[in-house]
């Protein structure tokens, strides 16, 4: 082999080499650049918590890119006296009265600040049907400050939420399979005892003179009067258990 070729064959081969190299070079660059980017983690306020109470618990979650809501996750009591699940009796707006508690949203509109914590959201208490302006902020991963205020949150009032385990059952389920209570029953009452009265008036007019006066007489006495509960002043309560 002449000069000249041994020249050609070594310059070709050194070039495939560097080339090689090159090619190598660029796809580990390519790699580096398509490389999935880790999703962001969920915010640590995000999850089950108790209330202050401890009787019901809230669920955080994301609902929008940049805010935080919550709905009622578990009640320790979730059915009223009469056996049916409790309602939202308290909402000042009547069509909405029939809500079961379970599943009702309680928390919207979190934004997160930039100092940490979140703000700027509104929390109904479902205790009283009152909504009241809050912030969060997370103490540690277990524990989580709630303030409940109106405009200004330094005059607000603050409660421990604390997490629950990643096992509690949820209520939400129950309560939105249950039939609606029945909004009649007071008004069935009602015809039932005019029913009762009007039976009573006509077996009294059968009795004598005498029965008839001692059952006016019986009916002027006036019923004992029923307390008439009072509704306590409305406060900064972001507890979630209804009573």
């Amino acid at each position: 082999m002449s000069f000249d070729l041994r020249f050609i064959v070594m310059r070709s081969f050194n070039i495939a080499n560097c080339s090689a190299a090159a090619l190598a070079v660029a796809t580990c660059l390519l790699g580096a650049t398509i490389r999935p980017v880790p999703a962001a983690a969920d915010p640590k306020e995000v999850g089950v918590w108790y209330d202050d109470t401890g009787k019901g618990a809230v669920k955080i979650e994301i609902c929008t890119p940049t805010t935080l809501c919550g709905k009622i996750f578990w009640l320790q009591e979730p059915m009223a006296s009469d056996g049916q699940p409790k309602v939202d009796r308290y909402n000042p707006d009547a069509s909405q009265r029939s809500r079961p508690i379970c599943g009702l949203p309680v928390l919207g509109d979190l934004v997160q600040l930039s100092g940490g914590g979140f703000d700027n959201g509104w929390v109904y208490d479902p205790k009283e049907g009152k909504s009241y302006d809050v912030a969060l902020d997370l103490i540690d991963a277990d524990t989580l400050k709630v303030t409940g205020y109106k405009g200004m949150r330094f005059l607000g009032k603050s409660f421990i939420w604390t997490r629950a385990p990643a096992d509690l059952p949820s209520c939400a389920p129950d309560a939105a399979s249950a039939p609606a209570p029945v909004k009649s029953g007071p008004v069935k009452k009602e015809a039932a005892g005019a029913t009762k009265r009007t039976s009573k008036t006509a077996a009294g007019a059968a009795k004598p003179a005498a029965t008839n006066v001692a059952a006016t007489t019986a009916k002027k006495k006036k019923p004992p009067e029923k307390a008439v509960a009072t509704q306590p002043q409305p406060q900064p309560q972001p507890s979630v258990a209804s009573d």
